[in-house]
């Protein structure tokens, strides 16, 4: 059987031009809900409705549900048969046990960056650093964003990809965690930070580790005595 390869040509371009646009708007609608999540806007345990998500973004379902369903192959979300998907709660001993393998992992990332990192983004996170740390009232969604960079910073300059994925998808979890924010923590995070970029900047590799372990078993540690308080 012959195909009427005319038509087909003539209709490929606005067909790839439709497929390419749900994919952006698919990717907008992906991004969008995830940073809601991480900012915690939309908090753990929270249904998401995806009408409600379609209205906001001035999109239609379509790629609110491409995007979901990304989501929950990356284990953000969740979704239970029949029920609508909810954001992952994580529980104490998923964060701690997560913490314990970011300490090890990222102690390894960050002794081969020692090597490799980019100097001029290093410094350029030194900058940043010392500007949160010396601001009189330190805004968290700064802190997170700062806290993010640098940690992702070091881990791609691992020149490890599979590492630095996993790296990424632990920080997920510890920042899904169900703690509302530890104000307390700012400021030594930002002089903790400091210490790991000084560390990067000498090239001593042992020592970079070590100041990477010392941050996290430190956040570790004043999440554990919020928990106690709580």
């Amino acid at each position: 059987m012959s195909m009427d390869m005319g038509d087909s040509k003539a209709a490929t371009p606005a067909a790839a031009g439709a497929t390419q646009a749900g994919v952006n708007l698919a990717s907008m609608a992906y991004r969008t809900i995830l940073e809601m999540i991480l900012d915690r806007r939309i908090p753990s345990g929270e249904v998401i409705v995806e009408d409600r998500l379609a209205t906001a973004l001035s999109i239609s379902r379509t790629p609110i549900r491409e995007a979901l369903v990304r989501l929950a192959s990356e284990g953000l979300i969740r979704k239970e048969f029949n029920r609508p998907y909810r954001v992952r709660e994580v529980s104490n001993r998923e964060y701690f046990q997560s913490m314990r393998l970011r300490e090890i992992l990222e102690g390894e990332a960050i002794a081969a960056a020692a090597s490799r990192v980019d100097p001029v983004r290093l410094q350029a996170m030194k900058a940043e650093m010392l500007r949160l740390r010396d601001e009189p009232k330190i805004r968290f969604e700064d802190h997170w964003a700062a806290d993010e960079e640098l940690h992702t910073l070091i881990a791609e300059a691992s020149g490890n990809a599979v590492l630095a994925q996993i790296i990424r998808d632990l920080r997920v979890t510890t920042r899904l965690f169900e703690l509302s924010g530890l104000p307390s923590r700012i400021r030594p995070d930002c002089d903790e930070h400091l210490d790991v970029i000084a560390a990067l900047e000498s090239g001593d590799a042992a020592e970079a580790r070590a100041a990477m372990e010392r941050h996290i078993r430190s956040l570790a540690k004043d999440v554990l005595g919020e928990i106690a308080k709580s």
